[in-house]
C-alpha cells in the first residue's frame, strides 16, 4: 500500500534495486552505459502542456517508485524541447544505495530525441541535507519549472506514502497521540536513518504557488472530502483513492499519453485507466477506489453538508460506524464514505436527493472494486462509494476531534466537529 503499500507485498514481491539519479535507465537495465545523456538546457518559450511528477521514493517504496520512473522511460515520451513541445518534469529523491544512504532532490527534464535516446536535463539539484517533503523543495521546485517552461497548462502527479488528513504517525500508532495536544496531516515522506520527515495538508497547498489543471495523489487514503476541500484554487481537479493503494499505483504505462500525449491533458482517462487495471486482476489484487473531483465546484456541496451536519449531529455522533461504508483496514477507522454516514443518520428521500445533487456537482468520476482485498484478514466489500471519504467524530478521540477544528478547512466550512 502506499500508506505502508502492502506489507505482505514487500515481503512476497522482489524489490527493485534503487539507483542513483544519475544511473537511472529504463527497464531497470543496468550497464556501463548510461541512457540518460545530458542533453542541453536550451530556452523555451511555450509548450502545450507540462507534467510535473513527483517521486517520494526516499522510504519503503523506492523500489516501486523506481519501476514507475522506468515505466514511463519505456513508454510515451514527449519528442525534444521546442517550444510547442509538450513537457515531463521529474521532482524525485530516492536513495542512492539504500535508506541509510542520503541523496539529494532533484528535478530533471526528460525526452526522447529523434534517434530514441531518452535524455535526462537536470534543471536542478539540491543538496543532500535537503528533504523532499521538508522545507520549500517542492515549492521552488515548481516556481523553477514554471520559469524554466512557460506553459499555459501544468499538472502534477505525486507519489509516495501518505494517510490522508491524519497526523502523522497516527495512522501507526493512534494511541500515542491520544496523549498529545499537536499534530499534522501527512502528505509524504522523506525517510532517513528511522527518521520520518513528512509534509501535513497544509504545508502541502501552501507548496503550490499557482493553479495547477490537475493533481493526481498516487497515495494511500488520500480520497478524502478534507483532502480536496484543502486544494480548492490550487488545482481545477484531483484524482485520488479513497482505501489504501495497491503496490503498482498508477497505471505508469499509460499516464504520460493521458497526460501529454492526448491534445488535452485527461486526468479522467487516468481514473479510468487505474480502474480498469484492478478490475483486470483477480482474487486479493482486484481491489481499487478512484475518484475525479472537480475542487472549483464544492461550494454547493459544502453548504449541503453544514446544514445536514447541523439537523443529525445528535445522530451523527451515535453512530458507531460498522453499518458505515469504511475505506481502512487494521481497525484504523479514521475513514469513511461521506454519503453514507448521512444515509445512515437518517436523511430524508429530498436531504438525500440534494445531498447527491452537489456531488454529482463536484464528483466527476468515481469507481470502486466490489471488494477491497477480498479473503485476506481485514479485506472487506465495497457497497457503498461516493467518490469521497469524511471523518466519523463518532469513531474518533478528543485528540482528532481538536485536530480536526483547528487544522481541517473542511470543518471550518461546514462545522462537523465543533
Amino acid at each position: 500500500m502506499k500508506c505502508e503499500r502492502l506489507i505482505w507485498a514487500l515481503l512476497l514481491l522482489p524489490l527493485a534495486l534503487s539507483c542513483s539519479e544519475d544511473d537511472f535507465s529504463p527497464s531497470g537495465t543496468s550497464g556501463s552505459t548510461d541512457p540518460f545523456s545530458p542533453g542541453h538546457r536550451e530556452a523555451v518559450e511555450q509548450v502545450r502542456s507540462v507534467m510535473i511528477m513527483v517521486s517520494g521514493g526516499h522510504n519503503s517504496l523506492s523500489g516501486y517508485l523506481t519501476d514507475d520512473l522506468y515505466e514511463m522511460a519505456d513508454g510515451y515520451l514527449p519528442e525534444g524541447t521546442a517550444a510547442e513541445t509538450n513537457a515531463f518534469v521529474v521532482l524525485s529523491r530516492l536513495p542512492v544505495n539504500s535508506l541509510s544512504t542520503t541523496s539529494a532532490p532533484v528535478l530533471y527534464r526528460m525526452y526522447r530525441t529523434p534517434e530514441g535516446m531518452v535524455v535526462r536535463d537536470t534543471l536542478r539539484r539540491w543538496t543532500t541535507e535537503d528533504r523532499l517533503f521538508g522545507g520549500s523543495v517542492l515549492h521552488d521546485a515548481l516556481l523553477t519549472v514554471r520559469d524554466r517552461i512557460p506553459s499555459k497548462s501544468y499538472g502534477m502527479v505525486l507519489s509516495s506514502h501518505a494517510s490522508g488528513w491524519l497526523p502523522p504517525g497516527y495512522y501507526d500508532n493512534p494511541s500515542h497521540f491520544d496523549t498529545m495536544k499537536r499534530g499534522l496531516t501527512s502528505i509524504g515522506q522523506d525517510l532517513d536513518n528511522s527518521v520520518s520527515v513528512e509534509m501535513d495538508l497544509v504545508d502541502f497547498a501552501d507548496a503550490i504557488p499557482y493553479n495547477l489543471n490537475y493533481v493526481v495523489l498516487d497515495c494511500c487514503l488520500s480520497g478524502g472530502v478534507e483532502v480536496a476541500w484543502s486544494l480548492r484554487g490550487k488545482t481545477d481537479v484531483v484524482a485520488f483513492t479513497q482505501t489504501e493503494t495497491m503496490a503498482d499505483g498508477f497505471d505508469y504505462k499509460k499516464i504520460l499519453e493521458r497526460l501529454l500525449k492526448e491534445p488535452v491533458p485527461n486526468p479522467l482517462g487516468v481514473c479510468q485507466d487505474f480502474y480498469n487495471y484492478y478490475m483486470g486482476k483477480s482474487g486479493v489484487n482486484q481491489s481499487a477506489t478512484i475518484s475525479l473531483i472537480d475542487t472549483r465546484r464544492m461550494d454547493a456541496l459544502a453548504a449541503v453538508c453544514r446544514t445536514l451536519f447541523e439537523k443529525y449531529r445528535t445522530q451523527i455522533s451515535r453512530l458507531d460506524g460498522s453499518s458505515v461504508q469504511g475505506y481502512f483496514r487494521y481497525d484504523r477507522h479514521f475513514f469513511y464514505d461521506l454519503r453514507d454516514i448521512l444515509a445512515h443518520a437518517g436523511l430524508s428521500e429530498e436531504e438525500l436527493e440534494e445531498l447527491d445533487e452537489a456531488l454529482g456537482e463536484c464528483v466527476l468520476y468515481k469507481a470502486a472494486t466490489p471488494f477491497f482485498m477480498n479473503g485476506s484478514q481485514y479485506g472487506f466489500s465495497i457497497r457503498a462509494h461516493s467518490g469521497l471519504s469524511m471523518y466519523l467524530p463518532s469513531r474518533g478521540s478528543s485528540f482528532l476531534d481538536n485536530y480536526y477544528k483547528t487544522h481541517i478547512a473542511w470543518n471550518q466550512a461546514t462545522e462537523l466537529v465543533l
